[in-house]
């Protein structure tokens, strides 16, 4: 599967990158928002795992989180470090994954698999 680890975080990436490439998928990484927009628009992968805290999709003066429209299509899993009830009243979309940091990567690997199924 292609996969596109957003975060600002490099150990997050690191950490993403080297699991998911070590079980067989093609990874890409962007550091910012606006490398994440650019990398789905030119070549939309098959899954992202982004940051949602990441400057750009949630500023720290609005509680709001804005899912850029790039991402429309492209199924998406929310990394972060908040509650995921606290995620849905920022405005996270109901069929948006939620991972929590700490990852768990039997979670990674279930979240893919139920990607893959409906795919």
């Amino acid at each position: 599967m292609r996969i596109l680890v957003a975060d600002d975080e490099p150990l997050i990436i690191d950490l993403l990158t080297e699991y998911l490439g070590a079980a067989g998928h093609e990874v890409a990484s962007a550091y910012d928002a606006k490398s994440l927009i650019a990398m789905v628009e030119s070549d939309p992968p098959e899954l992202v795992f982004f940051d949602i805290n990441m400057p750009g999709i949630k500023d720290s003066l609005s509680p709001n989180i804005v899912i850029p429209p790039a991402l429309k299509n492209i199924p998406i899993v929310a990394v972060t470090g908040t509650d995921s009830e606290k995620l849905y009243k920022m405005g996270l979309p109901a069929g948006i994954q939620v991972l929590a940091k700490p990852i768990d990567f039997a979670e990674v690997d279930a979240i893919i698999a139920k990607i893959a199924g409906a795919a």
